[in-house]
């Protein structure tokens, strides 16, 4: 297999002037200090940094110069629980920084490697799970020595395409800000829905007939202490399951074999407050409402479950918790730990809310459900991108996505992969001559000259991964069909098949989610194929669709058709692509604000009846077409006159 002939393969040493791990701070100083210090939540699963949760520390002036952060600087999470370990971002906070010992700074020698392409490429084997593979293993965590992270092998294109693969990842994030945007849109309904109903019990002399939580607790239960992994009988919510304003996320699960009575203790019912009674102090106190879903879900002993009398709904107290009003109660009510907070139940009961009336309540309840569903529905059409997402991050940062511009900008690069390689060999770099094949194992499917370049990346999956590949091609090649992975039958029988149990067995019994999961990461690579199949219920007769797995045909290993049509629209700049909207204007409301004569925007969507309504600002009055064209354009990121709109 061939990496495009202009780029090298390096390591991660080879492209960096520093790599510095973090300090701690002093034992009983968390939080006391000045200086704020980047940890590892401070790094989103999405290759961010995120101020949410924030510490400061007391620095010395050597310890703040030596471990200081600047723009530009790559974080490695080097130590962490096995799921989080190699998470990456580039640093972009103006302002004093320091960062912890679970964190490693890497600072790149800009001649070589643009710190967005090199965050980029570690981000995407974090989320393959290969750093999780180099980690060391301890009792609670795992964690990857410096040595260990500079010997990371990483292909180096040119600067200029490292640029073009960094802007073509930008674009690509628009999934992630949608989702970031509508769960900020819809945080901010309820706030202002919840100020709009129970605004008079607040007053500037305190709140109006206030109660004690505790008076209409009816039962409280704390969760589970069982260890956990990637199997059991049931699911179990953690911290990090709730997200800080208050929602329930399934995405990154742990599982846990309970035993009868912990199962029956923890049962969770629609309407059930789950309370995060231990966290960081600026967190703990987070709250989410329980709704069912399929599966076997049970909670972690962080987590107190709260279940009300009849006289106080959840939806109100959940808002009221989650409210300024909740947040400072709760803050305060914190009894601060070494590293942790905690608000037991009986602090958390002796908190004061109001207690509107039941019907204004059941008013409230109702329109929180309403916008759940709302907020469901409207993240479930992006999670229809987000593994494609994923793919495009995989093809791009092995040069797929960029083929068309380095046959447009030919001499560019050669030059530039001269002075590169001059570079490299300056410093004593052995550089990998890419030209030449790089071997996949035979039990690949098909022949190995025609996979495409982002098949380079078998070389870097985990040897679970790699037998799991093997274990599926083998059974898909005796068994027929596509496996449906959301049959449980169906998908029990494949884990308990001979081939794949014998393939697996070095890894120890019981390894279905795991099994799933490395399926679904080997599809967004490409090495297999993920489609979707009709399946009737007996009993019913309605067909359902569910999600399955089958290895690639023929004609799919040169590339997949859903990169085909996405490459045409994100990777050519010679060939830009022209967009053409249909949009409904309202110049009735224009009109009443004072805008005669102007108008907001009430949809966009292109020719395939495609909704593009985010890229405008709905509350803005327009003179022109013209003016509303040079917005989408902005958003698209493309000059205006590639953007066509028809008024419908």
């Amino acid at each position: 297999m061939k990496l495009p002939e202009t780029w090298v393969q390096t390591t991660v040493r080879a492209v960096v002037d520093d790599i510095q791990p973090g300090f701690a701070q002093k034992p009983g100083e968390e939080d006391e200090g000045s200086t704020p210090q980047i940890r590892t939540h401070n790094v989103t699963p999405d290759g961010k940094i995120s101020l949410e949760g924030i510490k400061h520390i007391t620095a010395s002036e050597k310890e703040a110069a030596r471990y200081s952060l600047a723009i530009g600087d790559v974080v490695f999470n080097n130590t962490n629980s096995e799921e989080w370990v190699g998470k990456t971002a580039v640093f972009d906070q103006e302002g004093e920084f320091v960062f912890s010992n679970h964190m490693t700074r890497l600072r790149v020698r800009k001649e070589l490697v643009l710190p967005e392409y090199l965050a980029g490429y570690l981000q995407m084997l974090w989320s393959m799970g290969y750093s999780k593979t180099r980690a060391k293993r301890w009792v609670s965590q795992a964690g990857i020595e410096s040595d260990t992270l500079a010997s990371f092998k990483i292909p180096l294109p040119t600067l200029h395409e490292q640029q073009r693969i960094v802007d073509v990842l930008q674009q690509a994030e628009v999934v992630t800000k949608a989702k970031k945007s509508i769960s900020d849109q819809v945080d901010h309904l309820v706030r202002t829905a919840y100020w709009e109903y129970f605004s008079d019990w607040y007053t500037a002399d305190g709140l109006i007939d206030p109660v004690r939580i505790s008076d209409y607790v009816a039962d409280s239960q704390y969760g589970v202490s069982e260890a956990m992994g990637e199997t059991g009988t049931h699911a179990v919510l953690r911290m990090n399951s709730m997200t800080a304003s208050g929602w329930l996320d399934l995405t990154d699960l742990k599982y846990a074999s309970l035993s009868k009575k912990d199962i029956e203790s923890t049962k969770l019912h629609d309407g059930d407050l789950l309370f995060n009674r231990t966290n960081s102090r600026e967190l703990v106190g987070k709250c989410a409402i329980w709704r069912p879903v399929e599966g076997e879900f049970s909670f972690a002993s962080y987590l107190v479950r709260i279940r009300l009398k009849p006289e106080m709904l959840p939806e109100f107290l959940w808002t009221t918790l989650n409210s300024a009003y909740g947040k400072y109660r709760l803050f305060n009510s914190a009894k601060q730990a070494v590293s942790m907070a905690n608000v037991s139940p009986t602090d958390l009961g002796r908190i004061t809310v109001p207690l509107p009336p039941l019907p204004l309540q059941q008013k409230f309840s109702e329109l929180v459900r309403e916008i759940e569903a709302l907020r469901a529905q409207m993240l479930g059409k992006l999670e229809m991108y987000s593994e494609l997402l994923e793919t495009i991050t995989q093809q791009t940062l092995v040069g797929q996505l960029t083929a068309n511009w380095r046959d447009a900008h030919t001499d560019k690069i050669l030059e530039a992969a001269k002075a590169r390689d001059a570079l490299l060999c300056e410093r004593g770099t052995k550089i990998v001559n890419t030209a030449a094949n790089i071997v996949i194992a035979s039990t690949v499917q098909g022949d190995a000259n025609v996979y495409p370049t982002r098949h380079w990346l078998f070389s870097e999956l985990s040897e679970f991964q790699r037998r799991v590949l093997t274990a599926f091609t083998e059974y898909c090649q005796e068994s027929g069909p596509p496996l449906l992975v959301e049959d449980p039958e169906v998908f029990a029988r494949f884990c308990d098949d001979a081939t794949v149990t014998e393939r697996l067995q070095a890894f120890g019994q019981s390894h279905g989610n795991r099994i799933r999961r490395s399926l679904s990461q080997l599809a967004s690579l490409g090495l297999i194929a993920k489609i979707t199949l009709p399946k009737q219920d007996l009993e019913s007769g309605e067909l359902d669709y569910l999600k399955a797995f089958r290895p690639l045909r023929p004609e799919e290993f040169t590339r997949m058709a859903d990169v085909q049509a996405l490459r045409k629209a994100l990777s050519s700049s010679v060939d830009q692509r022209h967009y053409y909207f249909e949009v409904q204007l309202d110049y009735e409301t224009s009109a009443h604000a004072g805008a005669k004569g102007m108008f907001q925007v009430i949809a966009v969507e292109d020719e395939d009846g495609q909704d593009f309504t985010h890229l405008v600002n709905l509350g803005t009055h327009y003179a022109s077409l013209n003016e509303l064209k040079k917005d989408i354009a902005n958003a698209l990121k493309v000059e205006a006159w590639y953007v066509d709109l028809e008024e419908v």
